[in-house]
């Protein structure tokens, strides 16, 4: 697995949890505490240069649909998606914009992955903060991925011990392809992402973890 895709697996793995022991007693309400996430991911990274050479503008997009479920209870899903934008100008050392914002409100309307992870889409709206000024505003999200490698796969386990019989199990596997994403992030006129992602990975995550005789 290259290292882009390993790296946004991991950054998107739906709250991958590596416990600390002082998370442990939080965790764990029992002697024994199981829970899993798994679900789509999409990410893409754009970036820019306006014709004067002088503002680029760089533009990270994701989206997931986590399954989040604490045995034996049933499983909740979310969607959730994220838009970050950067713009700066290098001739005057000046950054322009700096905007970020998520939403947790995707449904299938808005968001879809195929079930062999080589096609996507995220069609939504996002409220964004400018943080130089903290002045909302919205971003047309409207983005399409397609996917350019075989599968990847990916797992680690880990069996944390954390003294007295307690210790932390540990999952994670990860399945994903490389893709080109296209589209536009617009705030009215202004498209943020006028060319073709520079990275892009569509895939799914699976991770949970296990708390065992901690108190």
């Amino acid at each position: 697995m290259n290292a882009f895709m390993r790296r946004a697996l991991t950054m998107l793995s739906l709250c991958l949890l590596v416990l600390a022991p002082l998370s442990l007693a939080s965790a764990a309400s029992d002697k024994v505490t199981v829970v899993n996430n798994r679900g789509p991911l999409v990410n893409a990274s754009f970036s820019s240069i306006d014709p004067s050479g002088c503002i680029q503008t760089d533009v990270f997009v994701s989206a997931n649909r986590d399954t989040y479920q604490q045995l034996p209870g049933r499983g909740t899903t979310t969607g959730i998606g994220s838009v970050n934008v950067f713009e700066y100008d290098a001739c005057s050392d000046t950054t322009i914009l700096q905007a970020v914002g998520e939403t947790d409100t995707l449904g299938a309307a808005d968001f879809q992955v195929s079930r062999q992870y080589d096609w996507a889409w995220l069609h939504t709206t996002i409220s964004v903060t400018n943080i130089d000024t903290g002045e909302p505003f919205d971003l047309k999200v409207d983005v399409t991925w397609v996917g350019t490698s075989a599968l990847y796969r990916d797992h680690e386990n880990t069996n944390d011990f954390y003294g007295g019989g307690c210790h932390v199990l540990n999952r994670w596997k990860g399945t994903g392809r490389t893709a080109d994403a296209s589209g536009v992030v617009t705030e009215g006129a202004t498209n943020f992402t006028p060319a073709t992602s520079v990275n892009g990975e569509i895939g799914v995550v699976i991770d949970g973890f296990e708390v065992i005789d901690c108190p």
